[in-house]
Formats: C-alpha cells, structure tokens, sequence
C-alpha cells in the first residue's frame, strides 16, 4: 500500500517514485470541522515550488494538486465523477466537492475547519 501511495503521489509531480519523498517536505496536518469532524491532510512541497496534498474525505484516500489561488491555497483532485477542493488559508480549510458536467454546481463536504 505504502508503494502504490508514493508512485500515486510521485505521479503528480511527475518525479519518479524513488525520487519522490527525497526531493519534498511532508507536513502533516490535522484539521477540526463542523460537528468535530476530524480532516487529516498531508501536504508535500516539492524543492521546485510545486505542491500537492492527501486527504482522507468520504471514507477515501484522495491525491490532490496544487493549483493557482487569488488568496490562500487552493488544491483539487482529477476524479472521473468530479473533483474534491481543498481550500485553506492561514490555519483554516473548507473542503468541498465538484461533479462533473456542466449544470453541476460546487457542494460544500467540510467547513469551518481549523488546525489551531
């Protein structure tokens, strides 16, 4: 499992998986939500300033990338049923989900997180 989570992540900065975890910090993060939920999210900062993240949402390990963001930072995942976003800026994060097709509008999954 552990080998399938670092090709899985290798592939997002396009490292091969050997190369992944030497060339990255991983900070781990645990965020408290709505109703005490618990959001587990990892993130990965690679040496050349690009960024993906893991998470634990809908009982489902998801590989998310770092995308462009007007304030914070914004990662989303590539799924064939729509997208998971994961949203944080300073010690906050909101969750939430995209289908795919166009009529589909963004569905909140986790807010009002916190890691203080």
């Amino acid at each position: 499992m552990k080998a399938l989570k670092t090709a899985a992540l290798a592939s997002l900065f396009g490292l091969p998986a050997g190369l992944a975890w030497a060339n990255m910090d991983i900070l781990p993060v645990t965020f408290t939500c709505e109703n005490g939920v618990e959001l587990q999210v990892a993130y990965f900062n690679a040496a050349d300033g690009s960024g993906a993240a893991a998470m634990m949402v809908d009982n489902q390990l998801v590989a998310l990338k770092q995308v462009p963001s007007g304030s914070g930072i914004r990662y989303e995942s590539d799924g064939e049923t729509g997208s998971y976003i994961l949203r944080s800026k300073g010690w906050d994060a909101t969750v939430s989900f995209l289908a795919t097709g166009g009529a589909a509008s963004e569905q909140v999954v986790l807010e009002n997180c916190s890691s203080r």
